[in-house]
């Protein structure tokens, strides 16, 4: 039977297939900072998908085509929202640890909504995530 490692951090086993990390972008706008983005995570062998707002309501299992998760049926009526957001999956320790890096090194304004994939969150849609995200980011700057 086969099993998905969500985080994929410090797993690697020498010979074992490891499948390529991948990222979920939403509404990322077309700028330089975007632009190194992108740039970055091609270089480093990172899978980018950009969600549109109509992709929405699937499940992120569907949005990453893991096996088994079907398309949503329904059709997103205008639910939506703008912040730019995040998910990884299958990314290493290094990996998360050198994007992030990279962000600071480059003087980039973070990404506040961000997320690994999670067996939780594997069958949450992009809203359920967003609402999740941004009901934790509201509470740490609360304190």
């Amino acid at each position: 039977m086969d099993t998905m490692n969500f985080l994929n951090l410090d797993t690697f086993i020498p010979g074992e297939y490891q499948p390529a990390p991948q990222i979920l972008l939403y509404n990322f706008q077309e700028d330089e900072r975007s632009r190194l983005i992108r740039r970055y995570l091609t270089k480093d062998g990172i899978e980018i998908r950009e969600v549109q707002p109509g992709e929405f309501l699937h499940s992120l299992g569907y949005l990453f085509n893991i096996p088994g998760f079907k398309p949503c049926p329904q059709f997103n009526m205008g639910k939506s929202f703008t912040d730019e957001m995040m998910v990884m999956k299958d990314f290493s320790k290094l990996q998360l640890n050198g994007f992030l890096q990279f962000f600071r090194d480059n003087q980039l304004e973070a990404v506040s909504l961000k997320a690994m994939l999670t067996p939780i969150t594997v069958h949450w849609n992009s809203l359920q995530l967003h609402s999740e995200l941004e009901a934790e980011h509201q509470a740490m700057k609360k304190g």
